[in-house]
């Protein structure tokens, strides 16, 4: 088929429909071609071929919806396989946008956080060019989705097991701020 050609001359494991474009390949062609199972829609405007779905690790795929959600930062259980805390690869990727600027489509796979407050509120760090929620702001923000006090000390003593260090002052002061500061206390309680 002409179409997937020039595809394969992108020479990437993923393009966007802008790359697609870029090689005469229209939006329509691209919808037809998912259809026949000659591509895979990975989110709204990023395909790949179904021979390179392996090759596009969580990495991979957070760098291609920055494409698209360039502010988000990645947070709960994707931030903890992010810094190996999880045993359980999750297949949905979680990212924290803000309420204003959130997108309206969903994408396959991908939970939207929309938060009011601005985003420099959030405790982050780079991994690999991904905004991260920083392991501190992790365990707060999965203890306002719900997640238990057990949950959190297991992850306080996964990451001490790696020797990766919680700072339970910061762990404090966003408990505060993002006001689950009870939560955070007995989960200190339960560490020292």
């Amino acid at each position: 088929m002409e179409s997937v050609r020039k595809l394969k001359k992108l020479k990437t494991p993923s393009f966007s429909t802008a790359d697609a474009r870029r090689v005469g390949v229209s939006p329509r062609m691209l919808t037809y071609l998912v259809s026949e199972g000659a591509i895979e829609r990975r989110a709204h405007g990023l395909y790949c071929f179904p021979d390179c779905l392996d090759e596009l690790d969580l990495h991979g795929i957070l760098q291609e919806l920055r494409k698209i959600v360039p502010d988000a930062i990645v947070g709960l259980e994707t931030a903890l396989q992010l810094h190996n805390l999880s045993d359980e690869p999750t297949r949905t990727i979680h990212l924290i946008v803000s309420q204003s600027n959130a997108p309206t489509r969903k994408l396959p796979d991908v939970r939207f956080f929309r938060v009011r407050m601005p985003l420099s509120q959030f405790s982050t760090q780079k991994v690999k060019g991904s905004r991260v929620t920083t392991i501190e702001q992790t365990m707060v923000d999965l203890l306002r989705a719900g997640h238990s006090i057990s949950e959190m000390v297991k992850i306080f003593h996964g990451a001490q097991r790696r020797r990766m260090t919680v700072d339970l002052s910061q762990l404090k002061k966003l408990g505060e701020r993002f006001h689950v500061k009870g939560k955070v206390e007995r989960v200190i309680e339960a560490v020292c």
